[in-house]
């Protein structure tokens, strides 16, 4: 069910953050006022809630990290996969004629798929995009035991078919890395801390004026939009921050025809 909420469109998630996060501290500066002068003493509050922001700074700065390492790994992959496409198809200019343009068209086609896969969100795109990455992969093979049975100590075919395997073994990985991400319980969790943090602060500062609640809920927007910079490094398919496919088209166009 977190997962679920996770997957909610940036134009629900971002404002109900910052109504969560904001609210939280518009009622701990309620609670201020209606309960002032009460058994627990103003150092007591002033230690929760360090304590409250400390817990939120570490918090986002292990989630920030998590979800920005991802997003490397995942451009990484995109330019490995770009790398060992074009590898693939200069290789196969080095096999017998006949063998050259059904697999240059097949490339072509791989690499068409594979520069819209997780491009949009659309769960039943992608997992048609990932079946005929496999069809194709499955075609390549053919096409390589084709070629190596015709010529078994041909240096050109044993290159080429080395360079399809890691085409192929790029492919499970590129897969895993678009499934993955920081775990629902997680961001779950980060943004109760971020409410329990604001709702100390907002109780600290309700008795001292317009100016210091006015800074408190600055600083829950800050943290809201924070939160949702996590989230949108985190979601691949959606959201403003996608991760650039540019090396695969370079290399789709890189292939003869």
């Amino acid at each position: 069910m977190l997962d679920r909420l996770y997957d909610l469109d940036l134009v629900v998630l971002y404002p109900a953050l910052i109504i969560l996060i904001a609210g939280a501290g518009e009622l701990g500066a309620w609670l201020d006022r209606r309960i002032r002068g009460g058994a627990s003493g103003e150092s007591d509050i002033n230690t929760l809630a360090g304590a409250a922001l400390g817990l939120l700074a570490l918090l986002l700065a292990f989630s920030f990290s998590l979800a920005l390492s991802r997003y490397e790994a995942r451009r990484l992959l995109v330019l490995e996969e770009a790398n060992a496409i074009g590898s693939t198809a200069n290789f196969a200019l080095m096999l017998p004629d006949p063998a050259q343009k059904p697999i240059l068209g097949m490339l072509r086609d791989y690499a068409a798929v594979r520069t819209g896969l997780g491009m949009s969100y659309d769960p039943e795109k992608f997992q048609r995009d990932v079946r005929r990455s496999l069809e194709l992969q499955a075609r390549l093979w053919q096409q390589a035991v084709a070629v190596t049975a015709a010529a078994p100590q041909s240096l050109p075919s044993y290159r080429f078919v080395g360079s399809l395997n890691e085409m192929n073994n790029i492919h499970e990985r590129r897969v895993t890395a678009l499934n993955q991400h920081v775990p629902g319980a997680v961001m779950f969790l980060l943004v109760g801390v971020a409410m329990v943090a604001m709702g100390f602060t907002g109780y600290h500062t309700g008795a001292m004026g317009l100016g210091r609640r006015v800074a408190a809920l600055i600083m829950s927007i800050t943290v809201a939009v924070v939160i949702m910079l996590i989230v949108d490094l985190d979601r691949p398919s959606r959201g403003l921050i996608l991760v650039p496919v540019q090396p695969l088209v370079d290399a789709a166009r890189g292939i003869p025809p």
